[in-house]
């Protein structure tokens, strides 16, 4: 029996939601997580191209871009953007962007050009974030923050859901999330939290009514295993995620990159230094690595996610259960 392709599902299912409301059966989603890449240019552009087509042969039900287009001292140039975005737009399958530092925080950067990260930032916002849908050639309907009052900028915050999973992005960055650079590097910092807590709230608010399980994508590390003082960009970010998650109960899964290591663990705690058994972590690897991550979601199986590297196919082990 021939599959049908995962974008196609997912298309229906938003479709579904746009017309009313819907109770997403509970299928199971697959996606290729990536980031950090390509790095190293011209030869990490032909390899990263490579992944992509890897990912349109595994047909997916969408695939994640978690940010850092770039290496961080490279060019923050339209021209470095418009080249990997078109390489973006070669995904057959939805395909889902939240920007990275280097693309916009470590702009400032000499190395860089020197630019200021505000005006980098808002270049990217307008590049790759066509309103109201992904990137790719079959793109799906996605909510955005910005149709929200007061959080009009954040395009990048997106959500959507498939299978009775709901996933969202969170714009989330390394080079300490922007925060300690300068008076207007922490008062930016400080107003997109207000809209990541609030995307985050609303994001769990919308599952705990409908949903069976939460995926949620940024670019940084936060650096769950460092102590408070030398992670200040990341302080008010972890506790937040703690208490949604711990409150929520159900399957979290959250992906990100920056550290360029492939890491599957539970790393969120409560203040009782108790884990956070329902919540797991991917870090994607990146960099050197030109590969990425297939994950399926299921919120009925035991576990309710699976792991494979792409493209070699070696299946990973998942935390899950337990204490």
């Amino acid at each position: 029996m021939m599959r049908v392709p995962g974008w196609v599902v997912a298309a229906a299912v938003v479709a579904a939601l746009a017309l009313g409301p819907e109770r997403a059966s509970a299928e199971p989603v697959r996606f290729l997580a990536f980031g950090d890449m390509p790095y190293d240019w011209p030869k990490d552009l032909a390899r990263f191209s490579a992944l992509i087509e890897a990912g349109n042969r595994l047909n997916p039900d969408f695939m994640v871009h978690l940010g850092d287009i770039k290496g961080g001292g490279a060019p923050c140039t339209e021209e470095a953007y418009r080249t990997v975005l078109e390489l973006l737009k070669r995904s057959d399958p939805p395909l889902i962007y939240t920007p990275g530092d280097n693309e916009w925080t470590d702009c400032r950067r000499p190395s860089a050009g020197a630019y200021d990260p505000a005006e980098r930032l808002s270049v990217l916002r307008g590049m790759f974030f066509p309103p109201g849908r992904s990137l790719g050639r079959h793109p799906i309907a996605v909510e955005e923050q910005s149709l929200e009052p007061g959080f009009a900028p954040y395009v990048e915050n997106r959500r959507w859901r498939m299978g009775g999973t709901l996933f969202a992005t969170l714009h989330v960055v390394g080079s300490n999330n922007n925060l300690g650079f300068d008076a207007a590097s922490d008062e930016e910092h400080k107003a997109r939290m207000r809209a990541v807590f609030a995307w985050m709230e609303g994001t769990f608010a919308e599952a705990g009514r409908s949903g069976a399980a939460v995926v949620l994508f940024f670019q940084a590390d936060p650096l769950f295993e460092l102590p408070f003082p030398f992670r200040s960009g990341f302080n008010v970010f972890i506790p937040e995620l703690e208490r949604a998650a711990q409150a929520f109960g159900k399957p979290v899964l959250i992906v990100h990159g920056d550290s360029h290591r492939l890491v599957l663990d539970r790393p969120v705690r409560t203040p009782e230094n108790d884990i956070v058994t329902n919540l797991v972590r991917l870090i994607v690897p990146g960099a050197t690595e030109i590969e990425g991550i297939l994950v399926s979601v299921d919120p009925a199986a035991e576990p309710p996610f699976a792991f494979v590297r792409v493209p070699d196919g070696q299946e990973l082990k998942t935390p899950w259960g337990g204490s």
